[in-house]
């Protein structure tokens, strides 16, 4: 057999004189809602109905695919969220001078945000004090970013974020 749940329950204007107990939830029968309590708010917190969110609004943006980094994959990886947001990165050993970094999932555009972080041999962030070698990039489409490296030495992680072009 199965079993039944009943919940405490009340009209609106019984719900605006009442206290329920830290972690309660009743059920306020005109409005027909759930409401929860804390301990000290009269009334307790309405919780909305579907039909009182708006429509034109995202609820909450979430990943729909992602590629973890490996030997497989050249140590890239990325994450693409419902949105069509879209970010990626991956490690660059030991270059120097001039090269290309090919997107794993190509933008609309330029990225909208790049970041190179340069590593020690040991694969740790530069600490302070360490000479940083140089390094710049130029990111003019939504497909790679070439980037100079002026230390033999230089080993990076990448990362680049922006809308996807599909």
């Amino acid at each position: 057999m199965s079993r039944q749940i009943q919940i405490r329950r009340g009209t609106a204007s019984e719900h605006d004189n009442f206290t329920g107990a830290i972690g309660e939830i009743t059920m306020d029968t005109t409005n027909n809602t759930l409401r929860v309590h804390d301990g000290q708010t009269i009334g307790g917190t309405a919780l909305a109905k579907e039909s009182e969110i708006p429509s034109d609004i995202n609820i909450a943006d979430y990943v729909i695919a992602t590629q973890l980094p490996s030997s497989e994959n050249n140590w890239q990886w990325y994450r693409k969220y419902k949105s069509g947001w879209v970010e990626q990165g991956g490690f660059l050993p030991n270059k120097n001078g001039s090269g290309t970094i090919q997107l794993i999932i190509p933008l609309t555009s330029a990225p909208a945000v790049v970041s190179f972080v340069p590593v020690n041999n040991s694969g740790t962030p530069w600490a302070s004090g360490q000479a940083n070698p140089e390094y710049n990039y130029s990111a003019s489409s939504g497909t790679a970013i070439a980037y100079v490296v002026n230390d033999g030495r230089q080993q990076m992680f990448w990362w680049a974020a922006g809308m996807a072009a599909s």
